[in-house]
């Protein structure tokens, strides 16, 4: 499955996480001509949290959506850390 880097403050899990963010956008490139309405990604935050998602596009805003699939998020042990690899 295509990971995708994305930032719980922008957006929710209503209305999907917009993805908008340099990593992002490099992480949406790498899929290539797979890339398409309905797609099951997993979208990240680095060293705290995945989950599943299905893309959408936003034809108005111009911009992807993660919207979350729910009972799939995976919170990372806080021993991590945010600079832990």
């Amino acid at each position: 499955m295509h990971r995708i880097m994305f930032d719980t403050n922008d957006g929710d899990g209503q209305f999907g996480y917009q993805l908008v963010f340099a990593d992002s956008l490099k992480d949406l490139a790498a899929i290539g001509d797979d890339l398409r309405d309905g797609l099951r990604v997993i979208i990240y935050m680095p060293q705290e949290l995945e989950m599943e998602a299905v893309l959408k596009f936003d034809p108005k805003a111009g911009i992807w959506l993660g919207l979350p699939v729910a009972g799939t998020t995976k919170i990372y042990p806080e021993e991590l850390g945010p600079s832990s690899n």
